[in-house]
């Protein structure tokens, strides 16, 4: 035996030797005793993160269905691919990658717990959506295959509010709403599929706004012209095709760019309860098949690699979007055709509704070049922004620097390194008419249980970004400056501390503050998880912002505070039956005004038989707020592939029932009844307003 050979023998002895230690020394912590469900996951993400919307947290569902089919495999997952999952901070993807480079592929679940950061819940967590897997790698078979072998999934989803949600006088449909959609995947490798839609009030034939009892045994002339669906959505997607091409984007896509100044479509976490979770990150493109109709790109896209180090990314998209289009007049002789605003709510249900809908061409194209190693990587990004009319916004004060004309370009640098336990990340943006934006910050590990973060961004006021969404206090990109600070704290076994403080200020005007302003905000969680059968956690929020006094101080700023106090627990009863109970607190002050207050308090029971096909959840809510400001919102589990995040302001109840039943291996059907009662204070007495929404399912798998 050589010198040479021995060295090697002897090195390749002492990772397999660290490795036993490591299994040995955790086997015999039950890594699968308390592994959450996918419903479970959504509420603990969602119902701290207020800042997501319901498009938001569809897209995040749907990436987690996928890969609860078909895990990810922690030997070969790429570093984009565990950012876009949304469950672990950056130096806990780069403390995996970086043990998975030293001593090889992990030969089982248990050695994760020698992963630095990695705790206990983060594991059964990950494990969810991933597996340990050895032998060959599915990424070599023929990509070619998998459009005539894969997994097919169709849905039909159907709605009734009853009353209508929208102006019925007004609007040219009827109450139902239709959602049909068809995905084909296969080793998450290819997805292509298409989305259909229609809103409550937007009309599927010419007749729809009649009742649906005036049609039943009614000539197709009463029903009239078929219309169709108001909403259309297709595409194809491909990463990992070959060594080269790492992603093709065809039809419908999100796309993003560094830390969001340029670029930011699809999901991207806010200020929540995971403090620490704070960049932005993950595949640059993906494929889009939610039903909003706004945030999301029409055309193609693909990332390429070029040896080991250097990638580009290329997209193009061309579409038509909703707008409000004007005719300017202060040129007599030659008016121009301009547009205000664009608009993003979806619908097309009113005659004004549909004389704005597509009324713009947009054309966006962009570019990314990253060179990367292992310990970071730095990008050089462009993207160029084109509309067929001018955009022309309202002229009030706070829109002095906002963007005006039919053209856009932006450019940035971003970067990010791993230095021992310290994770750096930032990205500095330049809009073309000289605006500067940047966000820098950093990720460290102060030992195993404990991370802490640091961000700063400064947002010129001029700065312009219409696809911009960093991580910020306001929407937008622009017009603010502020430090963000946030703990994870574990010592203790079974305790997590979870802390932030925001501090903002923004230097120019902006809507409904007539001057520049002020804010900062701080949060606290303690979560005790007794047992795998009882965990409770305390959550306080307080945030201040600074608003307009009245209108007779235009100009006079007052503090507006915003207080909440959360207590909320699971208690799993048996293993067929969990228990879900809130209680929250709310109040509102302006000034030296009164508070206004808000309650919140629901109790949810969810029942899974054991062997039994059958399923079902259902909450029961009081809530007592005195204006609007005070309201809470509550995360709140609906048909599978959906959530919805209502909000509560008033006095009144709500529940909700949902019922599931897994016919066979292929079918699936599930249904939802709501309501909600509230009492308007509109007489001395009080009126009580109903509403409820039935909503049906049908999903088929082959």
């Amino acid at each position: 035996m050589t010198h040479g050979t021995a060295i090697y023998t002897h090195l390749l002895s002492k990772k397999i030797f660290l490795k036993f230690l490591a299994i040995a020394a955790f086997a015999l912590f039950p890594l699968f005793l308390n592994a959450q469900t996918d419903d479970e996951l959504l509420e603990n993400f969602f119902r701290d993160n207020e800042s997501a919307s319901e498009s938001d947290a569809q897209q995040f569902l749907e990436n987690l269905e996928l890969l609860r089919d078909k895990p990810l495999n922690l030997n070969s997952v790429s570093r984009e691919e565990l950012l876009s999952l949304h469950l672990l901070n950056e130096l806990q993807i780069e403390n995996l990658i970086a043990y998975r480079n030293q001593f090889g592929p992990f030969l089982n679940e248990y050695e994760l717990q020698a992963v630095p950061n990695w705790e206990i819940s983060d594991i059964r967590r990950v494990l969810q959506f991933s597996r340990i897997k050895t032998g060959l790698d599915t990424r070599n078979t023929n990509l070619l295959k998998g459009f005539f072998y894969g997994d097919n999934e169709m849905f039909l989803r159907w709605a009734h509010p009853d009353p209508p949600n929208y102006d019925t006088e007004k609007a040219q449909g009827g109450p139902n709403a239709w959602a049909l959609r068809y995905r084909h995947t296969f080793d998450n490798r290819l997805r292509f599929g298409f989305t259909m839609e229609n809103d409550a009030g937007e009309s599927f034939f010419s007749n729809d706004s009649l009742p649906l009892r005036d049609f039943l045994g009614k000539p197709y002339d009463t029903i009239g012209r078929f219309q169709g669906f108001d909403y259309y959505s297709a595409h194809v997607f491909v990463q990992n095709w070959n060594q080269t091409v790492r992603a093709i984007a065809l039809g419908d896509y999100s796309a993003r760019m560094g830390q969001g100044l340029l670029l930011q479509t699809g999901f991207a976490p806010g200020k929540s309860a995971e403090t620490v979770s704070v960049a932005r990150g993950g595949r640059k493109l993906n494929a889009y098949g939610a039903f909003g109709e706004t945030y999301f790109f029409r055309g193609a896209a693909t990332t390429l690699a070029f040896g080991k180090h250097l990638e580009l990314t290329a997209m193009y998209s061309n579409r038509r979007r909703d707008a409000n289009v004007q005719i300017d007049t202060s040129d007599f002789d030659s008016p121009e055709i301009e547009f205000s605003s664009l608009l993003t709510s979806g619908y097309h249900r009113t005659a004004s509704e549909i004389e704005d809908e597509k009324k713009l061409h947009e054309q966006v194209g962009g570019l990314s070049a990253t060179w990367g190693g292992q310990r970071g990587q730095i990008s050089a990004n462009a993207l160029h922004i084109a509309y067929d009319k001018p955009w022309n916004a309202s002229p009030e004060p706070y829109r002095q620097f906002a963007f005006h004309g039919k053209s856009l370009t932006g450019t940035s640098l971003d970067y990010n390194y791993r230095w021992r336990n310290i994770f750096l990340f930032g990205e500095t943006a330049r809009s073309d008419n000289g605006g500067i934006a940047a966000v820098n910050g950093l990720l460290f590990s102060a030992d195993r249980h404990v991370t802490l973060t640091a961000v700063h961004r400064s947002l010129g006021r001029d700065y312009q970004s219409i696809y911009g969404n960093p991580f910020a206090e306001s929407s937008g990109a622009s017009n603010e400056r502020g430090l963000y600070l946030g703990a994870d704290i574990r010592w203790i076994r079974r305790w997590q501390i979870n802390l932030y403080a925001d501090v903002w200020r923004h230097p120019w005007l902006r809507f409904g503050v007539d001057a520049p302003s002020t804010g900062r905000e701080y949060l606290a969680r303690v979560l005790w998880t007794k047992s795998r059968n009882f965990s409770v956690y305390a959550l306080w929020k307080s945030e201040t912002k600074q608003r307009n006094d009245d209108l007779e101080k235009p100009f006079g700023l007052v503090n507006a505070r915003l207080d909440r106090l959360r207590l909320h627990s699971i208690y799993k009863v048996s293993k067929p039956i969990e228990l879900r109970s809130r209680l929250e607190w709310t109040t509102y002050q302006i000034g030296g005004n009164n508070p206004t207050l808000g309650f919140i308090a629901y109790q949810e029971a969810v029942v899974k038989p054991l062997g039994s096909p059958l399923s079902a959840s259902l909450r029961y809510v009081v809530f007592d707020t005195e204006d609007y400001d005070s309201r809470v919102y509550a995360f709140e589990t609906d048909l599978f592939s959906a959530v919805s995040i209502p909000a509560f302001s008033g006095r009144g109840t709500r529940w909700y029932v949902n019922l599931h039943w897994r016919v066979n291996r292929w079918l699936r059907l599930d249904a939802r009844m709501e309501e909600t009662n509230t009492r308007q204070a509109v007489t001395d007495s009080g009126t009580i307003g109903k509403e409820r929404v039935w909503k049906l399912q049908a999903r088929v798998k082959w």
